[in-house]
């Protein structure tokens, strides 16, 4: 005991360095403020709010302007670039709102009518759904152990109810008109700014360009070099997580309601449709969407089937499953950065202040402030000259590791169920494999689910896969050539005689022959399966998309083989949309399609000697893959070489990747360029 006492005294404890009064004055002052911006936060948002409802149409505009942007940069780099520049934009701007018009008009087509007549049927059934779901509660209260003060028999009655709703309505009638007129006044006034908002989206898209020059212009007249760069490199950073989340999640709820209105049919759900477009729209609202659609829902589906209430619980369970760990992480991906605490944090506070749009917008918000707060830190630690990681900083005895967080880290269950599923190989060519008779009906399921998704994998592959280039249709290829006889008056022949099922023949076989003849490109051309599923559920939208990327593979290989393409995309699209009305018109984009899909076979057939070798096929779709690889590696330099649109009007193209310890560099003579670019994507 008197050694440690020794010991203390030898080293005392090291004195708290004493705050300064300066320090504690400012932070004293700074609660002080921030508890009367918390008391006062009503009358402080209340000239904010009044400047939001003045500003609606603007507002409206500029998101109009920001989800038709893709679609113009596209129209205008990838149909209508040969033309000159205010052409190009001129009929970039028409194709654009054309587009948007026809997705939004394909949509209340399909939607509205259900729509109408499940609530027609509600109202017209409305009285039945309701005397059966009484005699149900009825016979529940009856049967009950214990008995009720006024009996257990016929507690609820239609009469009661009836008699219960007049009276709330007399109590609360001046209230409820009051409602109404409100909520018209209300939908006039939306429908006011989204009006308004389609003007101001036009004039933004027309001279975005002058005003993105005129924001750089004013960041450099007001900020210094550096503020310059870091304004412009989290516009960039704001354009990749508003746009990348509000897109993806658009394409999220479209097929959460479609998944929904699938799987409610099937079971027979009532008003499968109108609960399909309740569950969708709500779901756009992240992590409260569900709940929010789901409530409603289910107390509809109870009035009009109450046995049918709990299977519908247990299918919004499995569709958010299907959601979460399929749909999302593949449309999603990771453009917030967000963890679940975060996500739920960012809701409830922009929901709280902002409302509705408030929970929409939170999320991309609360990560681009992540980002800077992330950045700040950084900085500043070094600085100090210490780790900028996190793992850096986890505790000796801390229970989780980070080790276990990096094995767990972005694996969904979807990743794992997949690792799952491509193991069985591996056990079933082993040589002790000697399973139990469950295990091998197991095993045999996994390598079922395998050979599905091997095929799903063939048929929707981005690029050339090696099955491309085997079968046999490929096959009869390298021995006598590609056929030059198709035509379109024998099309429409054959498909005449066939009722209707040479077509989807004849786009297999042009998906074979493109991929075999374009090769030197790089892309693939999509077959009869994925042609045709998705042109179902985008209307007939995507089969125009397809021939537009079949023409352009067409066109560069004629120019490579020095001829002219016998079509284009300009003159299909033409005759395809504008010319529909006339009936004729998409039947001459067709003849004119099939004609240069023709031309192609007959310059690979003069370009080659047959009997081909397989391996001469081969090589050509390896000199494709090089020269895709060659010029992602020049896109990418090219990025890093310079911050291109990094404003809200920011580029078709998808922003360079930044390293988080990376700063960004803009050269000292950037200025707004214009650049064009003559490839195009394949689907």
């Amino acid at each position: 005991m008197a050694e440690l006492n020794d010991s203390l005294g030898k080293n005392p404890r090291p004195e708290k360095p004493k705050r300064s009064p300066r320090g504690t004055t400012v932070l004293l002052l700074a609660g002080i403020f921030i508890v009367l911006i918390l008391a006062n936060l009503d009358a402080i948002l209340k000239p904010i709010k009044a400047l939001g409802d003045i500003l609606t149409p603007i507002v409206i505009g500029l998101v109009i302007a920001y989800l038709c942007n893709p679609i113009l940069r596209f129209c205008e780099i990838k149909i209508f670039y040969k033309l000159k520049r205010t052409v190009n934009r001129a009929l970039s701007m028409v194709l654009t709102y054309i587009f948007a018009l026809l997705i939004i008009s394909g949509m209340v087509l399909l939607i509205i009518p259900q729509v109408i007549e499940s609530i027609n049927d509600f109202r017209i059934n409305g009285m039945y759904y309701l005397n059966r779901l009484i005699g149900s509660l009825n016979g529940f209260i009856a049967d009950l152990p214990f008995e009720l003060p006024g009996g257990n028999e016929n507690v609820l009655s239609l009469e009661k109810l009836l008699t219960f709703a007049m009276e709330l309505v007399g109590n609360l009638g001046s209230d409820i008109i009051g409602s109404i007129g409100v909520f018209a006044g209300s939908a006039l006034t939306l429908l006011k700014n989204i009006l308004v908002g389609i003007f101001v989206s036009i004039y933004v898209l027309l001279s975005k360009d002058r005003l993105k020059a005129g924001c750089r212009r004013v960041i450099r007249a007001f900020f210094k070099e550096d503020s310059e760069k870091k304004i412009l490199y989290y516009s960039a950073q704001a354009n990749r997580k508003f746009g990348g989340f509000i897109v993806g999640k658009l394409v999220d709820s479209l097929m959460v309601g479609i998944t929904a209105a699938i799987l409610f049919t099937i079971f027979k759900i009532p008003y499968p449709i109108l609960i399909a477009v309740i569950i969708g729209v709500t779901d756009f609202i992240p992590f409260f969407g569900p709940f929010i659609g789901a409530i409603p829902s289910a107390i509809i589906i109870f009035i009009a089937d109450p046995s049918k209430a709990i299977l519908f619980v247990v299918l919004i369970l499995v569709i958010q499953q299907i959601d979460g760990n399929l749909l999302a992480p593949l449309i999603l991906g990771d453009h917030t950065g967000l963890t679940s605490l975060g996500v739920l944090i960012a809701i409830t506070l922009t929901g709280g202040i902002f409302g509705i749009i408030g929970m929409v917008i939170g999320v991309p918000l609360f990560a681009l402030i992540m980002i800077i707060l992330d950045d700040i830190v950084k900085q500043r630690l070094r600085e100090k000259g210490s780790p900028t990681d996190l793992y850096s900083y986890y505790a000796a005895d801390a229970f989780i590791r980070p080790s276990d967080e990096a094995e767990t880290q972005h694996i969904t269950m979807t990743q794992k169920f997949v690792r799952w599923i491509v193991a069985v190989e591996a056990e079933i060519e082993d040589k002790e494999y000697k399973p139990s008779p469950l295990r091998h009906c197991i095993n045999m399921l996994r390598l079922g689910c395998l050979y599905v998704g091997k095929f799903f994998r063939r048929v929707f592959a981005a690029k050339q896969i090696t099955e491309d280039y085997h079968g046999s249709h490929v096959n009869a290829i390298l021995k006598r050539g590609m056929l030059t006889n198709r035509t379109f008056w024998r099309t429409v022949l054959l498909t005449v005689v066939t009722v209707g099922i040479y077509p989807i023949y004849l786009v297999e076989n042009i998906a074979a022959d493109t991929n075999i003849s374009c090769s030197r490109d790089g892309k693939r051309t999509w077959g009869a399966f994925p042609v045709f599923t998705l042109g179902v559920l985008t209307l007939g939208i995507f089969p125009i998309i397809w021939h537009c990327q079949t023409i352009c593979r067409y066109r560069d290989y004629c120019e490579k083989n020095n001829e002219e393409c016998r079509t284009s995309v300009k003159f299909y699209l033409m005759w395809t949309l504008l010319g529909a009305l006339t009936v004729v018109g998409p039947l001459i984009a067709i003849a004119r399609f099939i004609s240069a899909y023709t031309q192609s076979c007959r310059i690979f057939n003069e370009t080659h000697t047959f009997p081909l070798p397989r391996r001469v096929i081969k090589e050509e779709a390896a000199e494709g893959a090089a020269y895709l690889a060659a010029r992602k590696a020049a896109k990418a330099a090219e990025k890093a070489a310079f911050v291109g649109d990094t404003t809200i009007f920011g580029s078709f193209e998808e922003e360079a990747e930044i390293e988080p310890d990376f700063e960004p560099a803009i050269p000292d003579n950037a200025e707004p360029v214009d650049v064009e670019v003559n490839d195009r994507t394949n689907t």
